[in-house]
């Protein structure tokens, strides 16, 4: 059976038995700072089963997922991925085990005609909860008693964290043959980790909520969530024993064998073949959800993903970038089912191929670092430097292992782990325990007041009541007197979203101002947090406020945010439909739109892009906004962000001449929560102030519009008034002026560059000195006082084209500080060692390669500089 036929048996099945599908939510998980990634099916269902939703008694689903914590281990253990799919059935207080059980047995045996003689099943035997005795004897009735495995806590126990919701689960294993086992199977049965065994689908029983004290209470609604691996059922349905011998992965296997030219028939090909594809896969999907590659955050999980699977094609021989080729076959697989990844093929791989490509360099770099280390020390690497390597410049531990290998040196291997291991611990410690205290703090809340009720699109200010406050340092307080975090159950302020700043203005009692919000967060979707400083009295919980939001501040963000919608309109007019929006940034100074693009545009298109904007400016179209279907967005064109998950319904707003009248014929239709202006004459101008490249395939405009495009407008007169003043000219002829002061400033450059090559060539002796080294060769010195580094390098240049054979060394003071160059030639003595000799007598660091190195240190007189060089 097909993997799609598979996911659509599983979903068509609960379907029928009342269960609603719903749509897997983004792998980027919204309105949940605890985790990184979507990692299980149950994570968009976490308000229904807290009980803070009511809007589902139950679900069934196909939910994309990522986890990361055994990225190492893909690709050398059958069972390891990090993207995969998880099917699952919930209950919100409605369906329990007995109804839980009998389906998924039923699926499995009569829908699937899974082989009952291959099922095992385990449950909850008892400890910090009694034993499991429903389970018990719901699967007697299925399965023979013998067939029925228990476990402790360990494994059949689930826990949300030390207090919350728990309870029991009952797993499901398939047996995949003698064959596949090992000779402690019999004695171990299903608890055996050779891999004969494997557990599909797990049914968990959330009933009990865990006390402080470790103490047990009973759940007022019973849950149930279960989940089974996409990747492993398709195992057992196509009859392998790993799931990169599905089809969900061996279209991508058998074209990246194509492009290494590999067969995958030893260990390592096939561990290589595996990672290249379970990381391409990974990668697809996070680029599609407009994670880019990144130094922090999900962005660094994804470079490492995309350097991980690079790393290992360079393993077998691959020296250009070629994962972006992989691509296809990734499409090929999920075109039907995420059509995100269609819409997004291009901008994935232009970003795969970019990443790669300067992962590429970023290897040969370090492979030139090995080769120098090497030839300091030919015996043994040490564990510390390797794993330096691996740190630096992801020169990974196999290929530095391989290239020692060739020239029979040893590696500290052990050293390189312990390395690992001390950088691993370094890196736990640095964790922000504040932040996970504050995390702590909004699940608290979450749980137990109810949602704010944001009133900001219709008004500015808003009666409302203290329901919390927070000190500074996230303390939860009945009262407040200096900084902290007001929560209330209305507000007119617009929390931080979207990528809009939050609101800014006062909080009033009885008419008078007594904090300042300077900021509005929003870090669980429910829970709004105005920023504020008490400038008189004190705010208590319970008490009835006046929240007025800072009119001019909420109009210039409003203005930059329309003017975000306008700009992308207009760049998908003139550069087409594969500009995708991927990140903005409005505040009421200024906006900043990112979005994706296979080739920089042109000057021309710019201006284009420009022009376009400006003229929805000037034709004033309203801007509406309604509260419609989801499905609305599809059938209307609406543009949405790449990876975004929408509420259903959704905020549409609309440009448009008739509005809503006639949604069809606007100048732009997106799906937004944020702030808006009421048509687009407000917005007043759109100033480009800068257009440049943040990532391959990903470009950044920076503008002001509204009153912060004219304050702008503002200071650009009056700095061109300055400016025309300082250089005794006019306005307007203020660019013919820098333009004639700069080619000035070329000229004079040329006669100094000039000044200083004729000065070394030897007609000034006393700026010159011949030295014989201990080895024979001739090495002459040259002084260029006040010379920048950069003209050191050309002028070592040209005085090694004059004095073949010799070693040149030039130096210069500036600023304080001596810097110097030293070039050598074929076969003659190591510049590298040179610069460092040279560094060291001045106090200074200094190195390179074997034929030119640099350096620097402490100024000194050409004289004693020279005294010292005779001295090394």
């Amino acid at each position: 059976m097909k993997s799609q036929n598979v996911r659509s048996s599983f979903l068509n099945y609960f379907h029928k038995k009342g269960l609603p599908i719903i749509e897997s939510s983004s792998l980027i998980p919204h309105g949940d700072p605890t985790l990184l990634f979507t990692s299980a099916g149950m994570v968009q269902f976490k308000p229904n089963f807290l009980g803070l939703k009511k809007n589902l008694k139950n679900a069934t689903t196909s939910q994309k997922c990522l986890r990361t914590t055994d990225i190492d281990n893909v690709g050398f253990t059958k069972r390891h991925l990090t993207f995969f799919e998880m099917l699952g059935n919930f209950s919100f207080g409605d369906y329990f085990k007995k109804e839980a059980i009998a389906w998924a047995w039923d699926y499995l045996t009569n829908e699937l005609k899974m082989d009952k003689s291959k099922l095992y099943v385990s449950i909850y035997k008892g400890g910090i909860a009694p034993r499991d005795e429903e389970a018990y004897e719901a699967w007697s009735k299925i399965i023979d008693k013998s067939r029925i495995y228990e476990f402790d806590e360990a494994d059949n126990f689930w826990t949300m964290g030390p207090t919350g919701p728990c309870g029991p689960c009952s797993e499901i294993y398939y047996d995949f043959g003698e064959d596949k086992g090992c000779p402690d199977c019999a004695k171990n049965g299903i608890a055996c980790n050779c891999g004969r065994y494997v557990e599909i689908w797990n049914l968990v029983f959330t009933q009990f909520n865990r006390l402080e004290d470790g103490t047990l209470e009973k759940l007022p609604q019973k849950n149930i969530d279960t989940g089974m691996g996409l990747e492993r059922l398709c195992m057992v349905m196509q009859n392998v024993d790993n799931p990169f011998d599905t089809d969900l992965f061996t279209p991508i296997i058998d074209q990246a064998k194509k492009i290494l030219a590999i067969t995958g028939k030893n260990p390592a090909e096939v561990s290589a073949l595996r990672i290249v594809a379970d990381h391409v896969r990974a990668s697809s999907f996070l680029l599609s959800e407009g994670v880019l590659p990144s130094n922090e955050g999900r962005g660094y999980i994804l470079r490492r993903l995309i350097r991980r699977a690079a790393r290992y094609g360079k393993l077998h021989g691959r020296t250009q970038p070629f994962l972006h080729m992989l691509v296809p076959s990734v499409l090929e697989i999920y075109k039907d089912i995420y059509p995100q990844l269609l819409t997004g093929a291009n901008h994935i791989i232009s970003a795969l191929k970019a990443e790669e490509t300067a992962f590429f360099k970023t290897l040969n770099d370090g492979e030139q670092r090995l080769q120098e280390i090497i030839k300091n020390n030919p015996a043994e690497l040490s564990g510390e430097e390797a794993f330096n390597l691996y740190e630096t410049y992801g020169f990974p531990l196999e290929l530095t292992k391989e290239i020692l290998a060739e020239k029979n040196i040893k590696l500290n291997e052990k050293g390189f782990f312990e390395a690992q291991k001390t950088a691993k611990e370094n890196s736990r410690a640095y964790a922000d325990e504040f932040e996970k205290e504050k995390v702590l703090v909004m699940q608290q809340l979450e749980g137990s007041l109810p949602a704010t009720e944001f009133t900001g699109y219709e008004t500015l200010t808003q009666q409302a009541e203290i329901l919390a406050l927070l000190t500074k340092d996230y303390k939860i307080t009945d009262k407040l007197d200096k900084e902290g975090f007001v929560i209330t159950d209305k507000t007119s302020f617009y929390a931080q979203s979207g990528g809009q700043v939050g609101d800014i203005g006062a909080v009033e009692v009885q008419g008078e101002v007594t904090a300042r919000v300077s900021d509005t967060q929003k870090p669980i979707e429910k829970i709004y947090l105005h920023k504020v400083n008490i400038i008189k009295g004190e705010l208590r919980k319970g008490q009835k406020i006046t929240l007025a939001v800072d009119q001019v501040a909420r109009f210039k963000a409003a203005a930059n945010h329309s003017a975000v919608h306008v700009l992308n309109a207009a760049l998908r007019k003139i550069l087409g439909d594969e500009v995708h929006q991927a990140g903005s940034f409005v505040s009421p100074e200024k906006l900043r739109f990112d979005y994706t693009i296979s080739t920089p545009p042109t000057p021309a298109q710019l201006l284009s892009v420009w022009g376009v904007a400006n003229s929805i400016i000037e034709q004033n179209l309203k801007v509406e906004t309604q509260v419609r279907p989801l499905k609305d967005a599809k059938e209307l064109g609406a543009t949405v962000l790449l990876g975004e998950t929408y509420a259903d319904p959704a905020r549409f707003v609309l440009m448009a001449k008739d509005g809503f009248k006639d949604p069809l014929n606007r100048a732009s239709l997106e799906l937004c929560g944020g702030t808006h202006v009421k048509s687009t004459g407000e917005i007043m101008n759109i100033r480009i102030l800068r257009e440049s490249a943040v990532s391959a395939g990903v470009r950044r405009i920076e503008a002001v519009a509204g009153l912060s495009a004219i304050e702008h407008l503002k200071h650009v007169a009056n700095t061109s008034m300055l400016l025309s003043k300082m250089l005794n000219t006019s306005v307007d002829d203020l660019a013919k002026k820098v333009e004639s002061m700069l080619n000035l400033e070329q000229e004079l450059k040329k006669e100094v560059a000039e000044l200083k090559r004729r000065l070394l060539s030897g007609a000034d002796k006393s700026a010159q000195c011949d030295l014989t080294l201990k080895d024979g060769t001739q090495l002459t010195a040259f002084n260029a006082e006040n010379t920048e580094i950069k003209e050191l390098r050309t002028l070592a240049d040209n005085m090694a084209d004059k004095n073949k054979g010799k070693v040149i060394l030039i130096s210069a003071d500036r600023d304080g500080k001596k810097s110097f160059v030293v070039k050598s030639f074929k076969g003659g003595p190591d510049a590298n060692k040179t610069a460092k000799a040279v560094a060291a007598a001045i106090n200074g660091r200094g190195g390179g390669k074997p034929d030119f190195a640099q350096g620097g240190g402490e100024a000194c007189p050409w004289e004693e500089f020279i005294k010292k060089i005779k001295e090394i």
